[in-house]
């Protein structure tokens, strides 16, 4: 993306009456700056008591009023300067906010089989690390407004004092901004670079923290500790590379600026004769623009360093409207016969299928087991039947109505699903359940409970209300199994799920959700990924998947 679109969409999630009030206080605080300026030249001539010539007449006034005149000047730019600064601050948190709850609705409304190909740590590291410096990108727009308008306002001063001075100060101001061009591509270059530093280390930290139990039971920790190293290492070599070309770029700057107001002042004085009060007028003009000249480039680098936050966060947002879930339109079908699939295919990369060609009938209200080895394609086909995903070629019929884009988000409506690990959400037992249906009573929530063999939750300290700690962890693994059940249970689903869902329990809690499945077919159909146990063998239909098709045992 150009820097003029990126910009654009800046102003635009940040509402353009934001950004127009910003320009509007800096173009007031940039007018006092310029007027006091040009009261200056009058003031020194009058304390010095020489005459002084400059390009427009002046209404004579006395000592008293130019000093009260340039009190008030001031007092007017320092509450501008307050309001201009809140104005960025809102301007940067309109961004800011609107461009992580933009991204996240992205990410929760697109379609699946694209949310699990994205690389592990990249949605985290765009919302939090990407979307933080796009809120500095946008404080060095705010500041580029600034700086440009006082520059702005200087340089019309240092018109009315000489014309001459000022269109040559101008001319090589704008000479030594182009000269830095490159320095401000390499920032760009950098800023792009620490957006993948960041991906790095987001996903190695994800990868650490959810295998903390296997870096510990293997004795990784250290080899674990210098991976974390290396790649935050590299991502403070990305910003110290950074930081180094900007302080570069303003030492050059100071010395070269150094160098252009001693030879300007000495000419003015010693060839072209300027009377003292403009000099000085002129001398305190360049004292002052020359550093802001040297934050405007800073500024100009640090918007090309961080504006590569704002192209990628922009293009996660894009992605995600492409690949938006269809809200559904059509009749959401009931599952009371059989669900149909008819030569279904996914295809998951080049020359290698997930499922291929895969027709099966599965009878409602019964117990059907999916088996076969690791990646035989059961994950994909159980995500299939809960509408999670659509096949690449094929056909779904539901009761003899075809599923499609049309109506596969409501048939989900109809389903629940239970994945091998449960999530569990930070909160209570009832939290958790209310999750699935915010309008269930008290007696509802107790069914559910019985139902998925969780009456265990009663003895709990507080019962319903007891806090499950971090995701469940104050519990045990099948005990999450069951309060995740009871959950899908409170949807009242035509079809129940389960994707491995006992396969790292112990005996006596795979038996009891096998019991409580088991007493649920008779007005549930229910789907089990199951490679061996008690699902398979209680099962009333089992499909065999070996290299993404059917196979018969």
């Amino acid at each position: 993306m150009g820097w003029r679109h990126t910009l654009g969409e800046v102003i635009a999630i940040g509402r353009p009456t934001r950004f127009i009030r910003l320009v509007l206080l800096s173009l007031i605080a940039a007018l006092t700056e310029g007027l006091g300026f040009v009261l200056l030249v009058p003031l020194l001539a009058s304390l010095g008591g020489a005459g002084f010539s400059i390009g427009i007449d002046l209404p004579q006034i006395g000592l008293e009023w130019m000093l009260g005149l340039f009190v008030a000047l001031v007092t007017l730019r320092a509450g501008a300067e307050v309001l201009r600064r809140l104005a960025v601050q809102d301007l940067r948190m309109s961004v800011v906010d609107g461009l992580r709850m933009r991204a996240a609705d992205g990410l929760l409304g697109a379609r699946w089989r694209w949310l699990a190909g994205l690389r592990e740590g990249e949605a985290e590291a765009l919302l939090i690390s990407d979307i933080d410096r796009c809120g500095f990108a946008v404080e060095m727009v705010g500041s580029l407004v600034r700086l440009a308008l006082v520059l702005a306002g200087l340089l019309a001063a240092a018109l009315v004092i000489s014309p001459l001075a000022a269109v040559s100060g101008a001319l090589g101001g704008a000479i030594a901004f182009a000269l830095f061009s490159p320095v401000r591509r390499q920032a760009h270059h950098l800023g792009k670079a620490l957006s993948l530093r960041y991906d790095d280390l987001h996903a190695q930290l994800s990868a650490t923290l959810r295998g903390l139990r296997v870096v510990k039971s293997f004795g990784r920790e250290h080899e674990q500790s210098r991976k974390l190293e290396k790649d935050v290492r590299a991502l403070r070599t990305t910003e110290r590379a950074y930081v180094r070309s900007a302080a570069i770029a303003q030492a050059v700057l100071q010395v070269i600026g150094a160098l252009i107001a001693a030879a300007a002042i000495w000419l003015a004085l010693e060839k072209l004769g300027m009377p003292l009060a403009s000099v000085l007028a002129l001398a305190a003009l360049f004292v002052r623009a020359l550093p802001l000249f040297g934050e405007m480039q800073a500024s100009a680098q640090g918007w090309a360093h961080d504006s590569p936050a704002l192209d990628r966060t922009l293009r996660l947002i894009e992605d995600t409207l492409q690949h938006a879930e269809t809200l559904s339109s059509g009749e959401i079908p009931k599952l009371t016969q059989a669900m149909v699939l008819e030569n279904v295919t996914v295809d998951h990369a080049p020359r290698r299928s997930a499922l291929a060609g895969v027709s099966l009938t599965i009878p409602a209200n019964k117990f059907t087991a999916i088996c076969g080895p690791s990646g035989a394609g059961k994950s994909t086909l159980a995500d299939i039947c809960a509408g999670l995903t659509a096949p690449d070629s094929g056909s779904v019929f539901i009761d003899g109505a075809q599923l499609g884009e049309d109506n596969r988000l409501g048939w989900r409506s109809r389903t629940a699903y239970v994945q091998q690990d449960a999530v569990l959400f930070p909160g209570s037992v009832r939290d958790n359940l209310l999750f699935a249906n915010p309008a269930a009573d008290e007696r509802q929530l107790v069914s559910a409970l019985d139902s998925a063999n969780a009456q265990f939750v009663h003895d709990l300290p507080g019962g319903l209300d007891c806090d499950l700690g971090n995701c469940g962890r104050a519990i045990s693994g099948g005990e999450r199994q069951r309060i995740a059940l009871a959950r899908a249970l409170l949807r009242g689903p035509d079809l129940i799920v389960l994707d491995e869902a006992t396969s790292a329990l112990d005996a006596e809690s795979e038996r009891a959700i096998a019991q409580a499945l088991r007493a649920l077919t008779p007005s549930r159909t229910i789907i089990a990924v199951a490679h061996r146990g008690l699902l398979r063998d209680m099962a009333d239909h089992v499909v065999h998947l070996s290299g993404g098709k059917l196979v018969d045992v």
